[in-house]
């Protein structure tokens, strides 16, 4: 019945600790959806080059390759919440000065290495706490629902997709980048008062199973006869190359990331150069996309525990349809349907990959495992900006279509080939 459905796709949101987690994260999320906006209008409209934009992308890949395995040690050693709490302090005050700069205040202007040093400078934090934020999930959520609370933070997370992009790009239009600048910093803020609110120890946690007390007391032991942080590195690492299921997962999510993160980071000069389109209609596109991300959102929460490993291919091969789609279209209202796709392959793809990650990672490794997922974004980011320039050499049609057309068939040798992805629940 629809009020079962409800009651099973919501069941997470009766927790109080998760619904704290989930509102100050619906901020967040707000904040960093704005950004891609804003970010990237600017840089376009300050360079009017693909490849400033490629380059943005490195402010990101370095500091997540570097700071991302630091992460996910703090993640398993300090207190979550700490973690979180200090990057969304220094979140704040970043945006508030890029709003000062945007608006010329004091006589100060902004120029594009203002918005590669900022950027540089926020992969460094976001990258130190994305492995605390995302695990803290299974530190305040029993195992049974774990699930369904990962489907509904990524519903979150898809619904600022859909609503936030818009604003941004209703705000520079209408305004001036400034006011979203002004706009996340508050959303950066408010975030912080509810993480406040959270537990700082975890309440569900490996050491509850006889298995998992013996393992703690071992991992305990072990910390205290020396190596420290370092050692706790390379143990991540050693158990990420040696686990035969999180190994493969990270493999195949690292392949459709390699698609997925370049045309979202040239989305600004495509809407110009090949739509010919300004900020509202990028706004726009991003906002739509939101819609199918939010459908697939929902879905994942509201699905029981089987057949995950298939889905998270078909998933896979649905992005990459639908991004060569995109890359062939040159026309703004159809290229709008073709973003609803993306968004839910995208959506289910994400909140799959940190499902599977999750319950099948052991829980003493599992802030360091997450570490490992983020530090893939930052590898990708290193492939962005090749394509950036190969957008500025060749057009950004090729550029994405080419890499887009790579990934259905990657994903379609996944299913032939690998039955054990395949098996996944």
């Amino acid at each position: 019945t629809s009020e079962s459905w409800r009651r099973r796709t919501f069941a997470a949101l009766k927790d109080r600790n998760f619904r704290l987690l989930y509102i100050g994260n619906i901020l967040q999320f707000g904040s960093m959806n704005m950004q891609l906006v804003v970010r990237g209008w600017l840089v376009f409209d300050l360079t009017g080059s693909f490849a400033a934009l490629g380059t943005m992308a490195l402010a990101n890949a370095v500091p997540t390759l570097l700071f991302s395995p630091i992460g996910g040690v703090i993640a398993d050693r300090a207190p979550k919440k700490t973690v979180i709490q200090i990057a969304q302090g220094y979140n704040a005050i970043n945006a508030a000065l890029l709003a000062v700069l945007a608006a010329g205040m004091f006589g100060l202007h902004l120029a594009f290495w203002h918005l590669f040093l900022s950027a540089f400078l926020q992969g460094i934090v976001n990258s130190t706490m994305q492995p605390a934020r995302q695990s803290f999930i299974s530190d305040i959520v029993p195992r049974e629902r774990l699930t369904n609370a990962i489907g509904i933070n990524s519903s979150g997370q898809t619904l600022m997709q859909l609503v936030a992009p818009g604003i941004a790009g209703f705000m520079i239009a209408a305004v001036s980048p400034a006011i979203v600048f002004w706009t996340m910093a508050a959303f950066y803020v408010l975030a912080m008062t509810f993480t406040m609110r959270l537990p700082t120890k975890p309440l569900y946690a490996y050491a509850q199973s006889a298995g998992g007390i013996a393992a703690a007391a071992a991992h305990g032991r072990a910390g205290r006869r020396g190596g420290g942080g370092a050692k706790d590195l390379v143990e991540g690492f050693k158990y990420v190359g040696k686990d035969p299921v999180i190994r493969m997962v990270l493999a195949v999510n690292f392949m459709i990331v390699v698609v997925a993160m370049p045309y979202t980071m040239l989305l600004p000069g495509f809407v110009k150069e090949v739509l010919h389109k300004g900020a509202f209609e990028q706004g726009a596109l991003q906002s739509i996309q939101g819609v199918g991300a939010l459908a697939g959102a929902i879905f994942v929460a509201s699905m029981g525990s089987t057949g995950r490993g298939k889905l998270f291919i078909m998933c896979g091969a649905l992005l990459g349809a639908g991004i060569l789609a995109f890359s062939i279209s040159t026309n703004y209202w159809i290229t709008l349907p073709i973003m609803v796709l993306i968004g839910a392959g995208q959506a289910t793809r994400m909140a799959l990959g940190q499902v599977l990650i999750q319950v099948y990672s052991e829980e003493q490794y599992r802030g360091r495992v997450m570490s490992v997922w983020f530090m893939e974004f930052g590898l990708v980011q290193f492939g962005t900006f090749i394509v950036g320039i190969l957008a500025q050499l060749f057009g950004p049609q090729l550029a994405i279509g080419g890499l887009a057309a790579l990934l259905v068939l990657a994903m379609l040798t996944v299913a032939a080939f690998v039955p054990r992805m395949r098996a996944l629940d």
